[in-house]
Parts: C-alpha cells; structure tokens; sequence
C-alpha cells in the first residue's frame, strides 16, 4: 500500500477539521435562531395570553366573550377557552387544536398536515365564571421554512467552501514543504559523494528558513570532516610508510652485513623509529577517539603547579644537553579539574618542543597564575628558540603540519594538535605568538576547579 504523503495528510485533516467546525457552526447558528424565536414567541404568547387572562375574568357570560374575540384576537392567533372539566366555552380555533393534550405554562411545537404551530396553554383564576384555562394556537410554518432553508443553505455552502480551503491548504502545503523535497534531493546528492550540493537560502526568516541554514551548516561541517579525515589518513599512511620502510630497508641491510657493530647500530635505529611509531599511534588513537576519550577522562582537582614542575625537572636532563635552562615560577594553589594523564602529556609535549627547537644556551620560562575575573588558570610557556613564521602560524594545530622553513623534519607534527586537542577536551583555549628567529610563547588558559579543596 503506497503511503500518504505528508502535503496529502495535513490537507485531509485540516480539511475535516474545518467540515466539522462549518457542521457544528450551521448546527450551533440554526438551533441558536430556532431558540430565540421560540422564546420571541414564548415571552408574546404569555403576555397576550396573561393580558387576555385578566379581561376573560371580568366576563361575565358568553356574549361577553365573543365581544373580546372580535376585538382583541387577530385573525392568524387562534384561543380556545375551556372550562373547569376541560370543554370548550369559546374562542376562535379548528376543530384539531381542541384535542390536543393539555400542558399548561409549556410553549409546544405541533406539526399538522404540513404546517407548523406553537401552542400555549394558560391557566385562569378558577373562580372566574367557571373558565379554568385557555389555549393560544399560532401558525410558524413561515418561520420553520425559514429556519429550514437557512439551514440547507448553510449546509450546502460547506462544499464550496471545503473544497476551497482544501485547494489553498493543498498549494499552500506544497509550497510550504518544496524546501523539504530540496533537503532530500541535496541529501541524496551529498550521501552519493557530491560534498559541494547546498540548497539556495530562501529570505523567510521562518522555520524553514532556518532548517535550510542549518542543513547546509551541517553540510558544510560535514565536508570539512570529511575533508579533514581524508588529509588526515593521507598523511597518517605517508608518516607511517616512511618509518616502516626505513627499518625494512636497514633489517635488511642488517641481515646481509657480517658485521656485529653494524648490526647494532642498525638495531638501534630500528627500535628508534619503532618506539617513534608507537608514540605516533598512542597519539593517533587518542586523537581518533574524541568524543569517547572525553567521556573517558577521569577528572580530578590538580594544582597544576606542583604537575608542571615535576614534569619540568623531569625534562631537565634532556634541556641540559643543548644547555637550556627551564625555569618555573607559580602562584600557590593554582587547581583546576582535569585529567592527571591528559595534562602532563600536554605540558610534556610543549616543554619537549620548546627544547627540540630551542638555541644553544636558551631558556625555557614557565610562568603560571591565576586569572581571578575570569576564573581561568593561565599557563605561559616562553622560550627564545627558533620561533615559527607568521603563515604558519594559523595552521600549527593542524595534524601532521610541519613547517619546513622553521621546523625540522625529526617530528611526528602531531604535538600541538595533541595538545589542542587536550586544551579542548577540558573546556580551555591556548594562543601562540612567535617570531623567527627570537622565539615562541604559548599561552594556555584552563577553567579553574570550581570546588578547589
């Protein structure tokens, strides 16, 4: 069975919706008008029939009474007055209007031979000359075709009015959802591997309009993913083919010479770039994993002071050999909430590249302090290395960037993505100035714990 579209639905509902209002609205107006004459004619019939009460009293015999029919009752009002035993004594009436049941003080609708009456029968004072009650009898047979006729031409102006909203409704949704059919047209295009499909903004600033914004936002996010993850196994099966077909080519090399010294040295080079490989994948899986490595932190309050100089005496014996000294200066108590494994990997990268492309006889400072206003850990790493150059500048947190003109070729070029990554992990930025020549500072700004202990 094909399935209704969505245009065809919100029609049809809508549709029933208003044949129901229009119904219950021609019901509700009908019965409304057939109310208030009933009661128009109600309110006369019993002020007519309690004024004519009070003169039927003072009669005094028959001839009376006819005298008061002929000067008192208009031709199409019909009065029937009885007696005590329920017999008539006079009026002006039919033979049927007398053998109608009596109902005294009810306002009642009669049907005979086609034609339609109100009747209304009014009690007398009982010691009036033996009259007990009258009955008024009108004809309304006007007044129901007029009720009637305006209910069927209330019903029958339904149709057209159905069928016009119906047409409306039906163009109005078809245009409403044209942008929806574009969605799934671009979609289908973008899921066949045309990245570059995006649909032309409309100028509504309504839902649709926004949908379609954000539709190619997402496209556009999508693209530079995409993008990003191919440039990223490009460059990741390039970094990795190099390392693998340096220790082949020197295992190879070992295998064939007979000498032990070579041989150890080729080992040595072996286990070198192996261990540089598995750095460089430690560093791939974490940075792969993303929003599971988040979810994965285990969080803690640190006071990073104590962490970075530990770490900084730890990278002192490395520093030592290019005669680097690195200094650390830090307010007390500067905590914030993070992960121990994440934030020393972090502080070790930067330290680590500050040494690798520091001068001889340079200088490491680390400065770290609390920004109070806005609640921040400031972390300053200066050193006066090499620096990097300006158009490099925006794209160092890129993964596997290098600059050849400022950096050499010895690095993975995963380190300050790693660590941009982690800045970002803990809800923090980091911003880098540097100059050739007269060296590099980065400047990362972490969330200070909230609930320090």
């Amino acid at each position: 069975m094909k399935k209704i579209s969505i245009r065809t639905r919100i029609t049809l509902w809508y549709t029933l919706m208003l044949m129901i209002f229009l119904a219950i609205g021609v019901t509700g107006s009908y019965n409304a008008m057939y109310d208030i004459l009933l009661e128009q004619h109600r309110v006369g019939m019993q002020k007519g029939a309690n004024n004519l009460a009070r003169l039927i009293t003072r009669a005094d015999n028959s001839a009376q009474l006819a005298v008061l029919e002929r000067k008192m009752l208009p031709k199409d009002i019909y009065f029937v007055f009885f007696n005590s035993q329920n017999q008539v004594k006079a009026g002006q009436y039919e033979t049927w209007m007398t053998e109608i049941p009596k109902q005294l003080e009810q306002i009642r609708t009669v049907e005979h031979d086609g034609q339609y009456w109100f009747i209304y029968d009014n009690p007398i004072n009982e010691n009036a000359n033996g009259i007990s009650w009258f009955r008024t009898t009108i004809e309304t047979t006007p007044t129901f075709q007029a009720l009637k006729s305006m209910r069927e031409k209330g019903i029958i102006s339904i149709i057209p009015c159905l069928l016009l909203a119906a047409l409306g409704g039906f163009f109005i949704t078809r245009w409403g959802l044209k942008p929806i059919k574009k969605i799934a047209k671009t979609a289908k295009e973008i899921g066949d591997g045309d990245l570059s499909k995006r649909i032309e903004l409309i100028a509504a600033k309504d839902e649709i309009g926004e949908l379609l914004t954000e539709f190619n936002h997402m496209a556009d996010n999508v693209q530079s993913v995409i993008e990003r993850e191919k440039q990223f196994s490009s460059d990741a099966s390039h970094e990795i083919r190099t390392p693998i077909s340096v220790i082949i080519t020197n295992a190879e090399y070992a295998i064939e010479s007979k000498d032990l010294q070579v041989c150890t040295q080729t080992l040595a080079l072996i286990i070198n770039k192996s261990r540089h490989m598995q750095q460089m994948l430690s560093q791939l899986m974490i940075l792969a994993r993303g929003n599971e490595q988040a979810q994965a932190m285990e969080l803690e309050n640190l006071d990073i002071s104590n962490i970075i100089s530990d770490i900084a005496e730890e990278r002192t014996p490395r520093a030592k050999e290019k005669n680097i000294t690195i200094h650390v200066e830090s307010e007390k108590e500067v905590i914030v909430n993070a992960d121990l494994m994440l934030l020393s990997r972090m502080i070790t990268n930067l330290i680590d590249n500050a040494v690798q492309y520091g001068t001889e006889d340079g200088y490491i400072n680390i400065d770290i302090y609390k920004d109070k206003p806005a609640q921040n850990a400031v972390i300053l790493i200066v050193d006066n290395g090499i620096g990097i150059a300006q158009s490099d500048l925006p794209f160092i947190f890129n993964r596997f960037y290098r600059s050849d003109k400022s950096r050499s070729q010895s690095g993975s070029g995963l380190g300050l993505s790693f660590v941009d990554f982690i800045v970002k992990l803990h809800k923090g930025s980091i911003a880098v100035d540097s100059h050739l020549g007269k060296g590099t500072c980065f400047k990362i700004e972490l969330p200070l714990a909230k609930n320090p202990i």
